[in-house]
This record gives structure tokens, C-alpha cells and sequence, in this order.
């Protein structure tokens, strides 16, 4: 076992934020952003795949008709993550991703066993503790999608 990680695995903060919301047949996505390099503003073409798959990829019955997505532009791929609010506080996963070099980017599903990268729980740390504060407190649901990311570090 390595004592310590390699150079290409230590941890550099990236660009975050609220990107935009997605209205499905199962609800509501609010879209969040990471880019490896730079801000996450990412081209009408990205956002349009994106979105594309969010509203093919239907959700689990049942849910709340509430969730939230992640696409990141990782250093190596374009990753898209999709989660549901269910009944019980739980949330669903599901997971996509595309080579960098394609435009618009052609998002296949991952094999499961993969969640999230460090940078991608620093956006589901902020929805889950949105969640919390508005739906889960009670509040309506509005609440939690006027609940933004804003443009941090994670």
C-alpha cells in the first residue's frame, strides 16, 4: 500500500453552481454545474444533452416529483448525475457519462457500482441539506427549488 496518493490524485478545487431547472414528466431537476478547469458555464449543445437524458431517464415510483442533477466536466469525461427525492428522505442515483471530445456529448449509463467523485458530494452535501431545511422542515416544495447552489468552490 502507497503511503500517500500520486500528484494527479490530490485534491484541487473546482468551479460549482446552479445551472438551471429541468421540468420532466416525473417533476422538477434543479441543475447544478462543475468544471475542472474554470467556471461551469457550459455550451447551449452540453446542456441540451444533458437535459435530454434527464427527461428520458424517468424517475422511481414513487417520488416526490423533486430532484437534482450534477453535470461535471471532469478532466477526463463529461459525467451526469441524476437524483430523485423519494418518500423516507431516501434519494435515488442514477449515473451517466460521455467522452470529452464529443459535440454534443453522447451520454452512455454506467455500469453500476459508481456514485459520485469528491466534487460532486460537495453538490449533493448542498441539496441534501436544502432538502432538510425547507421540504423535510415542512416548508413547501417550492422552497427547496428556490434553494440554489451558489457559485462556490467544492
Amino acid at each position: 500500500m502507497t503511503e500517500t496518493l500520486a500528484e494527479a490524485e490530490l485534491y484541487r478545487p473546482r468551479e460549482a453552481g446552479y445551472l438551471t431547472t429541468v421540468e420532466t414528466d416525473d417533476g422538477t431537476i434543479k441543475l447544478s454545474g462543475i468544471a475542472a478547469e474554470g467556471a461551469p458555464e457550459f455550451g447551449e449543445d452540453v446542456l441540451e444533452a444533458a437535459i435530454s437524458v434527464l427527461r428520458q431517464a424517468g424517475a422511481p415510483k414513487p417520488n416526490l416529483g423533486a430532484g437534482f442533477a450534477v453535470l461535471h466536466r471532469g478532466e477526463e469525461a463529461w459525467w451526469l448525475l441524476v437524483h430523485w427525492w423519494l418518500p423516507g428522505g431516501i434519494v435515488s442515483h442514477g449515473l451517466w457519462r460521455a467522452d470529452l471530445g464529443m459535440t454534443p456529448p453522447d451520454f452512455s449509463p454506467v455500469p453500476p457500482g459508481l456514485m459520485a467523485c469528491v466534487w460532486e458530494l460537495g453538490v449533493i452535501d448542498f441539496e441534501r441539506r436544502a432538502f432538510m431545511a425547507t421540504a423535510m422542515a415542512g416548508a413547501p416544495l417550492a422552497d427547496y427549488f428556490a434553494s440554489k447552489m451558489p457559485r462556490s468552490r467544492v
